[in-house]
């Protein structure tokens, strides 16, 4: 999510990481432990959106190397 689509203020954001402080992941507003208001809406439910941003990760990460590595097979 980039800081632009975003209309809130916290003292927990970091926009350069776009990372909760607080909470030590991913700044997803209304997740638990969030400190903004519960009774703010969203367009799209908080677990849906933590879902996504998981997802996204997972997609995003290298592939781990075969193991054991070639030429150390035993």
């Amino acid at each position: 999510m980039s800081p632009a689509a975003m209309s809130f203020s916290c003292p927990h954001f970091a926009p350069t990481d776009d990372a909760c402080l607080r909470l030590k992941t991913d700044c997803v507003p209304g997740r638990p432990g969030c400190v903004l208001p519960a009774d703010t809406g969203y367009a799209v439910p908080a677990a849906e959106r933590i879902r996504r941003r998981e997802e996204e990760k997972r997609r995003l990460a290298p592939a781990l190397p075969p193991w054991p590595p070639a030429g150390n097979a035993r």
